[in-house]
């Protein structure tokens, strides 16, 4: 019996290594499967700690710790559900690290009698450890290709990797006790490398979404300055609207909710595209109203009927124009351009 809890905990350690910070997007049914995982895993580490762990306050404590793994794993489920499937796996990954070191903590009550079994199973979280540290030292090396300092996150790499070395020693040596100590050391270092790469990427996104907000207010300010000589009653509400949000993405970012922020911006690239298409179809419209009333002024001497036509014909669609009536502008459009097409044969001899 003793034998196959001995292996179900190693077992953990090894499937379950704490996985990388920055994770991809997963699939509904992968995060589904992986919170029934989890969930089992935990009902099995539950059942041996209330019947091999014999010191009470050690019991109640690794129950306790448990329970807040259940909490996670139904904050997971959750979220998932309403499709937040990243934020339901960084919390999966919080669940996963409980339940190694509730592992790594009941590993002495299974293994009291087992001396040879405790080291390879420390060994196996000397390895998990260092793989984990192979991961941060690939992220850290990604941070600083995008010019972040990572000079901290260096740091606790290189101090956990020189315990478990030291760790490894100490085992060789036959002093498992003194390397259960390193390993857990090396435990605490590799959980604040984490929490220092979630810190980096906070800092990373702020930089990129900053930066994109500094170039989108050029673009506003170019198209500011185009629309103001076309029609300065739109260039003043499409500057009220893009200070508006422009500002409120700001007070996002300054809050830390960066990916309310990145949806705003997304959203107000995506709106902006209507201010330019209007921009376009106004400056249109305008140059149409434009050469009917020249071609009135030219035709009038010889057809004052038509050019008096085409005059009130531009008039009604500008009005139209300044009234943002869509139907409107395209039906007399349609109408002057059908004026012009007749208006520029109108001064011909007959």
């Amino acid at each position: 019996m003793k034998t196959v809890l001995a292996i179900l905990i190693v077992a953990i350690m090894l499937v379950y290594p704490v996985a990388s910070v920055i994770a991809q997007p997963v699939q509904s049914d992968k995060v589904a499967k992986l919170i029934e995982t989890l969930g089992k895993e935990t009902d099995r580490l539950q059942s041996f700690i209330q019947a091999k762990v014999t010191n009470a306050t050690k019991q109640q404590e690794l129950l306790q710790q448990l329970s807040l793994v259940r909490e996670m794993l139904n904050n997971a489920s959750s979220l998932a559900n309403a499709g937040n499937y990243n934020e339901s796996l960084r919390i999966l990954r919080q669940a996963r690290a409980e339940l190694v070191d509730v592992a790594r903590k009941i590993v002495p009550e299974v293994l009291s009698a087992r001396k040879r079994f405790v080291a390879r199973s420390v060994e196996a979280e000397i390895r998990a450890l260092q793989n984990q540290l192979k991961t941060l030292e690939s992220l850290s090396a990604r941070f600083q290709q995008k010019g972040v300092d990572t000079s901290n996150l260096t740091s606790l790499i290189s101090e956990a990797s020189s315990l478990l070395n030291e760790a490894t020693d100490k085992l060789k040596a036959n002093d498992t006790t003194t390397a259960i100590q390193l390993v857990d050391q090396a435990w605490k270092k590799v959980k604040e490398a984490e929490e220092n790469i979630h810190s980096l990427a906070t800092q990373l996104i702020f930089r990129n979404i900053s930066s994109d907000v500094a170039r989108l207010q050029t673009v506003f300010n170019n198209t500011y300055n185009r629309l103001k000589r076309v029609s300065p009653q739109l260039a003043e509400e499409f500057n009220k609207w893009a200070t508006e949000r422009l500002s409120k993405i700001e007070s996002l970012v300054q809050a830390g909710k960066y990916g309310e922020a990145l949806a705003l911006l997304k959203t107000t690239i995506f709106q902006y595209r209507g201010y330019e298409i209007s921009l376009i179809e106004y400056a249109r419209v305008q140059n149409l109203v434009q050469t009917a009333r020249q071609l009135a002024s030219i035709i009038r001497p010889c057809n004052s009927t038509l050019a008096e036509k085409l005059e009130s014909t531009a008039n009604a669609l500008s009005d139209a124009l300044k009234s943002k009536d869509p139907a409107k502008i395209s039906e007399t459009s349609a109408e002057l351009r059908a004026l012009i097409a007749k208006a520029r044969f109108a001064c011909r001899a007959k």
